[in-house]
């Protein structure tokens, strides 16, 4: 079987009780293929080498007791290593192994804010309970058993990811989404993976998560600076919070700066103050 070196793990160690070698417990380094296979010493170029079985699973713990030799050919490329058999010549690709799903991190496009929404693709590995963020071409790779990908280790799974609305609803609505889809899909810690984050890729709107440093807000009850985050309600105009909510919450002003948009308050000595007008008493005599 022909491995690239990307698709196994090197040096790795056991102190016991996890590997059986011909029947026993195996304690030292050892390495791991891609499709899940174990190797005594630290990587193939180490020799002899064997096969070794999980604990749990050791239907075939007798079936390779004779050792594994590498090739020794000294112009063999480093890029890949032969488990077993001697090759002289790199194997086409059809002998390669299926490579394990490629980890990802995805952006929603400004369509999808648009729209609210976007699809997320995971491979969800049952032995192992572990989950990966995948790409669409992987996803439709596992879903069609492609021979590129190792589809035979691996769950496609997807989930409409909900992106704007008010914040508390959309960590909520993707929570119950993700726990509806570990539970009726039968997928033991898939929600672990997500780390309590429902509202990742939330985006808020324009008016919405704007920040005051106390120079141009202030409350309009009492007039004092306000510093911290504040929306712009459509008709209530500025108030306090990131967003608008139906509990009470202070309402806002903009503070006199002097700018044209925001003068300060006319004064004697702005040249712009109107003496109020005295009223005289008529003292007189007469009616």
């Amino acid at each position: 079987m022909y491995y690239p070196k990307s698709q196994i793990t090197t040096a790795l160690y056991t102190s016991g009780g996890e590997l059986l070698l011909r029947n026993s417990s195996y304690s030292g380094y050892y390495y791991q293929t891609s499709d899940g296979r174990y190797f005594s010493n630290k990587s193939p170029d180490d020799i002899p080498t064997y096969e070794l079985f999980p604990i749990n699973d050791n239907t075939n713990a007798t079936s390779s007791l004779s050792p594994i030799v590498p090739t020794n050919n000294p112009n063999k490329k480093k890029s890949y290593y032969l488990i077993r058999g001697i090759y002289s010549v790199i194997p086409d690709s059809s002998q390669f192994a299926p490579s394990p799903p490629t980890l990802i991190s995805p952006q929603p496009t400004e369509e999808d804010y648009e729209l609210g929404q976007f699809i997320r693709y995971f491979a969800y590995k049952p032995s192992t309970q572990h989950t990966l963020e995948i790409d669409k071409k992987e996803y439709n790779q596992l879903v069609t058993k492609s021979p590129n990908l190792q589809y035979e280790l691996y769950s496609p799974i997807t989930l409409t990811w909900v992106l704007k609305g008010k914040r508390q609803n959309v960590f909520q609505a993707n929570g119950n989404l993700v726990n509806l889809k570990e539970n009726t899909q039968n997928l033991p810690n898939f929600s672990k993976y997500f780390r309590g984050k429902y509202a990742q890729y939330y985006r808020y709107g324009k008016d919405e998560n704007l920040y005051s440093n106390g120079k141009e807000i202030r409350y309009t009850k009492t007039k004092k600076p306000y510093i911290g985050y504040y929306h712009i309600h459509p008709e209530k105009g500025l108030m306090v919070g990131r967003q608008h909510t139906m509990e009470a919450h202070d309402y806002l002003e903009l503070a006199p700066t002097g700018s044209i948009l925001n003068p300060l308050p006319p004064t004697i000595q702005s040249g712009s103050y109107n003496e109020p007008t005295k009223t005289i008493t008529n003292t007189f005599g007469g009616y």
